[in-house]
């Protein structure tokens, strides 16, 4: 047997996909396993041209032409077929002068890997979804904020998914819905939690006090400056969240010193003349209709757009019924164990209170809740123990003398409203079958007819 039979012969016993092209190119020796990848017979490789061979489909991209171009060693995925996935390596072969005269490829199957691969990069992603969901249920659990009604949810997600990231937000709503919680619940998910959390009412400090306080002061500024002076809020707010709550209660003239404050980081203490900076994220809130006062001249336009970078609107308890009964329990768990006095709830109780419109908000609630605790004699909290204004004889039910409206629609809106505080009262559809009189499958049909969860 001749060297190049003996070659040749051990060349095709590889059982390899192995493929030799000259550079421009044409396909000059291929292994029998070559014809076995790529599905074809081997020996009608030899003459033809790769880039051809791209063109019908066969495979791409190309071995040759990133070796002639990189002259080196060259690892990708070559697709075959459009289906079949090829890890290939291609390799230059110099002749005596250095010269590129050769690219020899050879190539293993990684379909089968390809595909693993694909699914473990996914499985990846839904375990990282289901870990952020279990983490986010795991911090509704120990949060003190209650977020069981769909609107709620909505924002409690806004919340996290922008606590990572260092934008202004504005925090709309009435007094007593939670703002302060969730400008605190923002800066504890940040980046800037291990700073401090600086809450400034700017409803509460005199117009002529709040420079003073804002951006603090030396010693002997002015009358009855502290000696040695005062860092103010700005400066102690530095790495952490600086809280501006009832911004819209700043007067115009405070209005400009808080505009330049956010949009250079930096400030003078009152009487001093260095330059102080402070790197800290913005969170305001407001109780009032900020647009309509930017409409009336009464809020400048350039500050409202800082601040209403990312706006979150927290809507009222009277509107998020289902958050009382949760919001009830949790204010009760946590005075009985703070007073030491066991007390529960009772039923009677828990009806009339889901039907208050709660103009004070949570705020109101919790005050009543705290105040239920400490004044009744018995360990069920009954109708009786309300105070007088929170009892049902004191409410107003004129809306059910409203003739305005037509019968089927009072019908309606009772029957759903009846629905609404069963819903909150009771787990199961059974359950409230029995106590509303009507089939378990009615509840189920009218539960979906109003969109009640």
């Amino acid at each position: 047997m001749t060297e190049w039979d003996e070659y040749k012969t051990i060349f095709h016993s590889l059982q390899e996909d192995i493929l030799v092209t000259k550079t421009d190119g044409t396909i000059v020796k291929v292994s029998k396993g070559t014809g076995d990848v790529y599905d074809v017979n081997a020996d009608d490789l030899i003459g033809k041209s790769v880039y051809d061979l791209e063109k019908q489909g066969l495979f791409t991209p190309l071995a040759t032409p990133m070796v002639v171009e990189k002259k080196e060693r060259v690892t990708f995925v070559q697709t075959v077929g459009g289906e079949k996935k090829l890890l290939v390596t291609a390799l230059p072969v110099f002749d005596k002068n250095n010269k590129l005269v050769r690219v020899v490829s050879y190539s293993h199957d990684v379909t089968e890997l390809m595909e693993i691969k694909a699914g473990m990069e996914e499985m990846t992603e839904e375990m990282e979804r289901v870990r952020k969901e279990l983490e986010y249920l795991k911090q509704q659990n120990e949060s003190s904020f209650i977020a069981k009604s769909e609107p709620m949810r909505k924002i409690m997600a806004t919340a996290n998914q922008i606590a990572g990231v260092d934008v202004s937000v504005l925090l709309l709503g009435e007094s007593g819905v939670g703002k302060t919680e969730i400008a605190k619940m923002i800066h504890e998910k940040s980046e800037r939690a291990g700073g401090p959390f600086i809450e400034v009412n700017c409803g509460a400090i005199p117009e002529s006090l709040f420079e003073a306080e804002l951006f603090g002061y030396e010693s002997g500024s002015f009358t009855g400056a502290a000696k040695g002076g005062k860092k103010g809020f700005a400066e102690l707010a530095d790495q952490g969240t600086l809280f501006l709550d009832e911004v819209g209660e700043l007067s115009l003239s405070n209005q400009v010193k808080v505009l330049k404050l956010i949009q250079e980081k930096s400030f003078y203490r009152v009487g001093g003349r260095k330059e102080i900076r402070a790197d800290f994220r913005l969170v305001s809130a407001t109780n009032k209709r900020l647009k309509e006062s930017v409409e009336n001249n009464l809020f400048r336009e350039d500050l409202y757009f800082r601040l209403n970078v990312v706006p979150i609107t927290i809507p009222p308890l009277r509107e998020r019924k289902e958050d009382i009964v949760p919001l009830i329990q949790y204010a009760l768990d946590l005075f009985t164990k703070r007073y030491k006095r066991k007390r529960t709830m009772s039923r009677e109780v828990l009806h009339e209170l889901t039907e208050l419109e709660w103009r004070g908000n949570v705020r109101e609630l919790t005050n009543l809740i705290e105040r239920l605790v400490v004044t009744s004699h018995r360990s069920i909290i009954l109708p009786e123990d309300l105070p007088d204004n929170y009892k049902a004889e004191g409410k107003d039910y004129s809306r059910m003398n409203n003739f305005e409206e037509s019968l089927p629609k009072t019908l309606e809106r009772v029957e759903r409203d009846q629905l609404q505080k069963a819903r909150l009262l009771y787990k199961t559809t059974t359950r409230m079958a029995e106590v509303l009189g009507i089939s378990q499958p009615s509840i189920v049909r009218k539960l979906k007819k109003y969109g009640i969860k």
